[in-house]
């Protein structure tokens, strides 16, 4: 056994008694989640009705708005390109060094990703 199976096993039992000390206190979290929901709703959908109002007039006019109680942003739309990277490499591969100067490089930072099984 190695000294990240063993880690494993302590986060595993750990979160095993946790679950079982949360289990009271869980019920009543859904039956409040539960409540609030049926108080929210109605709230919910007269605010959504608002937000397309608003939405619709901004998307009308085409243009942000800020005023004393709310701001709403316009962006316009526009296409986004990417490339097929190993195709484009296979091309330079094949003598158009020249394309070279329009590559970006960027790094993806490392990480780590846990799962207890």
């Amino acid at each position: 056994m190695t000294d990240v199976d063993t880690e494993f096993i302590a986060m595993q039992q750990l979160k095993q008694v946790m679950t079982e000390e949360l289990g009271p206190y869980k019920t009543r979290m859904q039956e409040l989640e539960a409540k609030m929901r049926e108080i929210m709703d109605p709230y919910v959908e007269k605010i959504q009705a608002h937000e397309e109002n608003i939405r619709n007039a901004v998307l009308m006019q085409e243009k942000s708005y800020k005023g004393d109680f709310g701001k709403d942003t316009f962006k316009k739309g526009y296409p986004r390109y990417t490339w097929d990277n190993k195709a484009m490499e296979g091309y330079v591969a094949a003598g158009h060094e020249e394309l070279l100067q329009f590559r970006k490089k960027t790094f993806v930072k490392l990480s780590v990703t846990i799962e207890v099984l």
